[in-house]
């Protein structure tokens, strides 16, 4: 950021957050999203296919990606009379989207001008997406909306732990968008004490960031006994998969938080989050369309808020449990699924070279009450190590692991050599996210 940037941010933020920090397209989403509430699920639906077909055709008549890909298959936009029609159109992938390069943007859009992200390539390969101001303040208005739920509003201030330390400080404060980040990385029980005071006079009520470094901290807080010294509105858990053993620790460190669990992707194609007091995943219908895979149920989705990069019908490998009935009181929020359990892509292997799904791996860990969190390394095809971190003495941690250890066995085989390692911390990646599955085989050297 230039001087001269920072220097204005920093005048900026003592103006009201709706003036300087969010615009029209924010408020109109925002509100087009609270519209929900008064309409019928037909009437969501209709606005929700109307949206589809609009995205079709602007891909179809804009993109030279979609022209070719629909015109391979024998589709064109004008077939869409229902959302049956909805399965003549081809699903995509990653690596679709990757080999197409700019072919997939909107063709009035100079990509020069666009603001350019990524995902984490957690899959093994980063995909670069494309987006504008616009974009993201329509993402903003999502997450708002969902965050609402547990009594956030645009504005509020949030303690984040998520993110990348460049310079590795212990703690950033933005006061242009009202954050104060800490760096999960440098958390200690030594600054502990400083950390809670600097929570405690930002006022911010609302704690942020990835469920592995929110249970990490929850984990400091119990251990140093210092459950009463802060008392957040709500808890707002994101970017990675969640974990029942992290809910119970969290909730543990702040019995009086709301918790709110979102799920969205660097791609921006759907989104769900929960709502009250329910933990099931409730998708928001004029942000996306969502289908799942008839054979693996990985989520397939179509983004309506991103005219830049169209997305439709893109598979996103992450796995949903089956779909369950709405709660009467958030119908307009649909579908509602009970738990996404990780990855098709992040794939480990049994001693025959037999692959398995880290999603099963992810369910085999499922009600550990002693564990803040858990790492499987694959270094051969017979030999997993797996690192436990927890705060409980070993004697509790090995008698709860059993019932862990028969799981894994019964998915592995009993050929597996498992070793475990109970340690105080397990280092989380450059950008602060926490990775549960690492598969080494064959590549040991190139890791440190």
């Amino acid at each position: 950021m230039s001087l001269i940037k920072g220097i204005a941010k920093g005048i900026l933020s003592h103006f009201p957050y709706r003036y300087v920090n969010v615009g029209k397209e924010f408020y109109d989403w925002l509100n087009k999203f609270e519209s929900m509430k008064g309409m019928t699920v037909d009437v969501i639906r209709e606005h929700q296919f109307n949206s589809f077909v609009n995205m079709v055709k602007l891909a179809y008549e804009e993109t030279d990606f979609y022209r070719k890909l629909y015109d391979d298959h024998g589709f064109h936009p004008s077939q869409l009379k229902d959302f049956s029609d909805i399965q003549r159109i081809p699903v995509i992938n990653k690596a679709m989207v990757k080999e197409s390069g700019l072919d997939i943007l909107v063709s009035k859009y100079d990509p020069k001008r666009l603001s350019i992200g990524s995902t984490s390539g957690s899959t093994g390969s980063s995909l670069t997406i494309y987006a504008n101001k616009k974009i993201d303040q329509r993402e903003w208005a999502a997450t708002c909306y969902l965050w609402s739920s547990v009594g956030y509003r645009p504005g509020d201030g949030r303690v984040e732990l998520r993110g990348f330390f460049p310079g590795g400080e212990e703690y950033t404060m933005d006061h242009y968008h009202r954050v104060l980040r800490i760096n999960v990385s440098q958390l200690t029980s030594n600054n502990l004490p400083k950390i809670l005071q600097l929570i405690h006079d930002s006022g911010y009520e609302f704690i942020h960031g990835y469920p592995s470094s929110i249970s990490l901290f929850s984990k400091l807080v119990l251990e140093n006994n210092v459950v009463e010294q802060y008392t957040p509105r709500a808890i707002l858990l994101a970017s990675e998969s969640l974990y029942g053993y992290q809910i119970d620790i969290i909730r543990k460190a702040f019995p009086n938080a709301k918790l709110h669990a979102h799920y969205g992707q660097s791609e921006k194609t759907v989104v769900a989050g929960w709502n009250g007091d329910s933990t099931a995943y409730n998708f928001l219908p004029l942000y996306g369309y969502v289908e799942f895979d008839k054979d693996t149920n990985a989520i397939i989705g179509t983004s309506f808020i991103n005219d830049v990069m169209p997305l439709i019908r893109y598979e996103l490998n992450d796995i949903a449990s089956p779909v369950i009935p709405s709660p009467d009181e958030i119908a307009y929020l649909f579908p509602t699924i009970q738990s996404i359990d990780g990855r098709v892509g992040e794939i480990m292997y049994k001693p025959n070279g037999d692959m398995v799904s880290s999603a099963l791996v992810a369910i085999a860990v499922r009600g550990t009450k002693t564990v803040t969190a858990c790492k499987l390394i694959q270094h051969e095809y017979n030999e997993i190590e797996m690192l436990v971190e927890s705060f409980q003495s070993e004697d509790e941690v090995m008698e709860e692991l059993k019932l862990v250890m028969e799981r894994l066995h019964s998915i592995f085989t009993e050929s597996m050599l498992f070793t475990i390692r109970i340690v105080d911390h397990i280092s989380r990646g450059a950008s602060g996210k926490f990775k549960s599955v690492e598969v080494r085989i064959g590549r040991e050297g190139d890791i440190a």
